[in-house]
């Protein structure tokens, strides 16, 4: 049986951690770190989720190692889901078939597809057929993993999709140590049919112990409370605490991946207990329909009405007011892995021995039967085997820090049969400067019999991890590199550039002189049925040098036609008009993920920074690997500088593609204003103004998030305790939109006093922005350093559909950062998913009267949107209805309610849409979005004439890829076509010996037909131009370059011949 490790990321700033992929035929294992970033990079090299069955997480429970947990478990879900949706789907085309042929029901034994699936348990398709998979999604890791995804309760939600946590600490660990047997690890931590686990629990020798949090019981509960899941348990008496939390967590886990929760259950609920925003409804009393409600609403400053209304309920994971608090943990785990003793091969000889007929009996014992031998003796095939191939082992060890060592090298693992014989390799993962600790060296030379890989900084360059885009990228910095820079990377310096070892000589030298042997993607460590390191599948490195190299043709022809235009007149002085009295004109935006949903190979997910010079930088939502894609854009010291003046970050919703690189960036930037760390204390800080006057980063979302933040800061310490976190209520006042901001007084670790009564919130403070009679409004202004808010005014749209409310809020703004999720023809999906089309999204900056448009949050199947048509109108064309998928959070919003705007133009709904009929007339510039852009408000006219261009380069991108895509399907059928001549050759010669004596035995063999004439329809290859160096006659385009070269040649360091326009003071 072949199996095999598969190296699918290294340490890079696209991808922070090291994952390993364990593949058998039947089922797959993660080992390692599922950082941000590693489902993109699956996206990227083509690695299928589907039989991923159980995930080992390396190292510390902290966000470093785990922030790409969630994404993968969501994308694994969907999978199930689609299977699941496609099996119904063929049920009903069966049955339709069945109806239409006049075949009755009865007469089909078989009960239909979905008659046969039971909740809660995934599938997959086969043959038509629906089979269960081989089992539900096991993660394990260290202390505190389940509270991790627990937290996550708020904004996760699928269903089918069955999840479970295994952790392993010391204490847990020992107690198995203490076994009383010759040795005590014969046992594995965990088994299944493949492989056995020894899992180890690295406690370094100065373990942080934080202080226990005070538990007291539960009181008053609302909603769902801890004491309906301790009513679960039974004899509660019995259980430890520690295990009654874990109980309840796994529970809250469960109802996030496998509820039966419907979207349409309605509960009744007082008015004043709901909370907004939220679609109400009454129950008419004449007719006892159900009608929404619409009078005033919790929030407004109108008296309420005392009555019930019926709000749709939550699922049940969302409806867990808290759970459990937990404990910080630095223990760090690592495992050793070995698959099962293979048995022994049929020996003839002890079958001759045992005297048993040859022939057909040899047949059935080699087949698992048991035989009567001559002597009337019962033969079982064990009796005839030979001595059985040993299990190979391999160690994946994860050393945050050089304080680990001495406790790895002790462990007593390292002394048991049981997990050493037949120790192959071992899988380093090393934090900086680990790999130079003497004691370690010792370690490794102790095992010259092993091959020992490392992954680490230290030994990994920080290449370009995302291939796809790293190509658009480079190429459309060679076009605009003031907007499109090239991505910051280095293929060769080690250790890695703005990481504590990089420049250090000791490090150096012991890099140069390493035991170790540096893994890559791609790489292959065989482990049956021959032990081997195979590099024939890791991926080359990209090399930006030779990508700019390769211009194509009408790419350079619609630049140059661009580079005449920019320089006439005309344009200059709409640029001079478009400048004049602009507020923030030298403001800066970088668009750092402009995609939707999830990562994909050209678009990560939601993330802007705006930098106002003098003011600080401010962060609109933080997706999935923010904080790589700002190592992209800048420099290491650069992006020191970055961090230290990043005032605040906005979140605009739940939904997980806008949210979960947020612990990461408020970790970074702790990390770099506290170098030395915070001095823990148990008071709580409850002097705003002092508070204020900190040096503090500022998060503001909805209060969920919020929550978010306190729950999960008692898991790992990312510096919670120096930031600001507002919760944002948007509330009706004096028939005006309006918001306030409230801040909950916790400790670092997201505690607060009687944190464990049912009832009880720790001490808040309400500030606003424009309440002068406040003494904490200028300090809040001076903090978040939005003192002049009407100098520069920036609205920021997350998913929505176009509000008018919003239009009204930011009207005069600067510019209008705007989702455009799906183009005009697409309009009946963006309703559906509750997002916006680009005539939607202008139609919305129109009303604001903002002076420039931005536009981002595509859907992935957008990769080359640049050029935005402001005022021609949207082709007509049948839509494919998108129907909604499963959404982070079912929301909780009507289908679509209509605008309904009074005389004095006031909306009194949250939920008022604007309905656009045709292309608005739009004369400001409009750009879209490309990750990695840089746009200065002043230049958004440049940038717009220089669209067509990168739309074009974007366009020609795709072909390329398609071509190749091509040119390996049929390099892949020519390998099968091959295979497949030379099996039935084989299989002629293996008939022609079988027939000895036959007329035909002297005869020549029929010459084999080469595979190119097997294809008997097979036309003649039609000649196509590369997309490199196609000619396209455009009209408006032409120059008078020549067509018909294959590409340019740009020099390294050229630059494009448009004249840089000169910003504005």
């Amino acid at each position: 049986m072949k199996f095999f490790y598969q190296v699918i990321t290294t340490p890079t700033a696209d991808t922070p951690g090291t994952t390993i992929a364990l593949q058998f035929p039947e089922k797959r294992y993660f080992f390692g770190q599922i950082s941000e970033g590693t489902q993109r990079a699956c996206t990227e090299r083509g690695v299928k989720l589907a039989y991923l069955t159980d995930v080992f997480l390396t190292g510390r429970m902290e966000w470093d190692n785990n922030g790409g947990l969630i994404g993968v478990i969501l994308t694994l879900a969907d999978g199930v889901a689609s299977a699941n949706t496609a099996l119904e789907a063929m049920a009903r085309e069966k049955q339709a078939r069945q109806q239409k042929s006049g075949k009755s029901d009865k007469s089909d034994k078989k009960p239909p597809a979905k008659a046969k699936l039971e909740h809660g348990v995934p599938y997959a398709v086969r043959d038509g057929e629906a089979v269960a998979q081989r089992g539900t999604l096991t993660i394990h890791g260290g202390k505190n993993l389940a509270h991790t995804l627990a937290t996550a309760r708020r904004f996760v939600f699928r269903k089918g999709m069955p999840v479970f946590t295994r952790e392993y600490d010391s204490e847990s660990t020992a107690k198995k140590e203490s076994a009383e047997t010759e040795d005590p690890f014969e046992k594995p931590t965990w088994s299944d049919d493949n492989i056995k686990v020894w899992a180890m629990p690295i406690r370094p020798p100065t373990s942080l112990q934080p202080k226990e949090i005070l538990r007291v019981a539960p009181q008053s509960p609302r909603k769902r409370s801890l004491d309906e899941f301790r009513e679960e348990v039974t004899a509660q008496e019995a259980i430890d605490p520690r295990t009654r939390d874990q109980i309840i967590r796994q529970s809250v886990i469960t109802d996030m991946f496998n509820s039966t929760w419907k979207l349409d259950a309605l509960v009744e609920t007082p008015l004043a207990e709901v909370k907004m925003p939220a679609v109400m409804f009454v129950r008419n009393p004449e007719t006892r329909a159900l009608e929404q409600y619409t009078g005033p609403a919790p929030g407004s400053n109108e008296p309420l009405p005392d009555i019930k209304v019926f709000v749709r309920q939550p699922w049940p994971g969302a409806a867990v007011e808290k759970i459990p608090p937990t404990t910080w943990c630095n223990e760090a785990v690592s495992y050793i892995v070995r698959n099962h003793d293979i048995r022994g091969k049929f020996d003839p000889k002890k079958a001759a021995e045992l005297k048993v007929h040859k022939g057909k009996d040899f047949g059935r014992l080699t087949k698992g039967e048991s035989v009567i031998s001559e002597d009337k003796q019962t033969i079982t095939p064990e009796m005839v085997l030979g001595p059985p191939r040993l299990g190979k082992g391999l160690a994946i060890i994860d050393l945050p820090s050089s304080e680990y060592v001495e406790s790895l090298i002790s462990r007593p693992e390292w002394k048991s049969p049981s997990v050493t014989t037949n120790l192959e390799a071992f899988i380093w993962i090393l934090g900086p400067g680990v790999g130079d600790h003497p004691r370690l060296r010792e370690f490794v030379a102790s095992m010259p019999h092993c091959k020992h890989t490392v992954s680490s900084s230290d030994y990994c360059p920080n290449y370009l991890a995302m291939g796809s885009i790293a190509g658009s990228s480079v190429r459309m910095a060679q076009l605009r590199r003031d907007n499109y820079p090239v991505p910051v990377h280095d293929n060769v310096s080690l250790p890695q550039p703005g990481t504590r070892t990089h420049g250090s000589e000791v490090t150096v030298r012991n890099v140069q002189n390493s035991p170790f042997e540096a893994i890559e993607p791609g790489l292959i460590i065989d482990m049956e049925p021959n032990f081997d390191i195979n590099r024939s599948e890791v991926v080359p490195r990209f090399n930006a040098i030779e990508a700019v190299q390769r211009i194509p043709v009408a790419v350079q022809k619609r630049m140059s036609t661009i580079d005449r235009r920019v320089k006439k007149e005309e344009f200059e002085e709409k640029l001079r008009q478009f400048r004049k009295d602009l507020p923030g004109a030298d403001a800066e935006i970088i668009t750092l993920g402009t995609g939707s949903s999830s990562p994909s190979k050209y678009r990560n997910v939601s993330s802007t920074l705006v930098h106002v010079p003098g003011y600080g930088y401010y962060l609109l939502d933080c997706g999935e690997n923010t904080l790589g894609q700002l190592k992209r854009v800048f420099e290491p010291e650069k992006l020191r500088e970055v961090l230290q003046n990043l005032r605040m970050i906005w979140i605009s919703h739940l939904h997980a593609d806008h949210h979960l690189g947020t612990a990461s960036v408020i970790k970074a930037w702790f990390q770099e204003n506290y170098p030395n760390g915070d001095s823990q204390t148990s008071a709580i800080e409850t002097d705003m103004s002092k508070i204020l006057q900190e040096k503090r980063l500022f998060l503001v979302s909805e209060e969920n998030m919020i929550w978010w933040l306190e729950e999960y800061a008692s898991a790992e310490n990312f510096g919670f305790g120096k930031v600001i976190p507002l919760s944002a209520y948007p509330v009706i006042q004096n028939r005006a939109l309006r918001t306030r901001f409230v801040y909950r007084h916790c400790r670092a670790d997201g505690s607060f006093s009687n944190q464990e009564v049912e009832t009880s919130n720790p001490r808040s403070t309400e500030l606003s922005f424009d309440n002068e009679s406040s003494p904490l409004t200028p300090l809040l202004r001076k903090a978040t350093g939005l003192a002049d808010l009407l100098t520069t005014k920036v609205s920021f749209s997350g998913d929505c559909r176009p509000s008018p409310s919003f239009a009204a809020i930011g009207h005069g703004s600067t510019v209008l950062i705007h989702e455009a999720t799906f183009q005009d023809d697409m309009g009946v999906s963006a309703i559906a998913k509750k997002h916006s089309t680009t005539s939607e999204a202008l139609e919305v900056g129109r009303r604001m009267e903002a002076r420039a448009i931005l536009l981002t949050h595509f859907s992935q199947r957008y990769q080359k949107v640049a050029h935005v048509e402001k005022n021609r109108p949207p082709a007509k064309r049948q839509e494919t209805v998108v129907q909604p998928e499963q959404p982070d959070i079912p929301d909780n919003e009507p289908e679509e309610a209509s605008q309904a705007a009074t005389s004095n133009g006031y909306v009194p709904s949250f939920f008022a849409t604007i309905k656009v009929e045709e292309k608005p007339q739009v004369k400001v510039p409009v750009v879209a979005a490309f990750d990695y852009m840089r746009i200065r408000v002043g230049d958004m006219p440049v940038a717009q004439a220089y669209a067509p261009a990168v739309e074009k380069l974007y366009d020609i991108l795709e072909r390329a890829s398609e071509e190749d895509s091509e040119k390996q399907r049929q390099e892949k059928e020519k390998q099968e076509a091959a295979k497949m001549q030379e099996k039935m050759r084989r299989k002629a010669k293996h008939e022609k010996k079988s027939k000895a004596g036959a007329s035909l035995a002297d005869a020549e063999p029929t010459p084999a037909v080469p595979a190119e004439e097997m294809d008997l329809d097979k036309k003649s290859p039609v000649k196509r131009h590369s997309a490199w160096s196609a000619s396209e006659s455009e009209s408006g385009w032409s120059t008078s370059g020549s067509d018909s070269e294959a590409e340019v040649r740009v020099r390294r360091n050229s630059r494009s011949p448009s004249r840089t326009v000169k910003r504005s003071s």
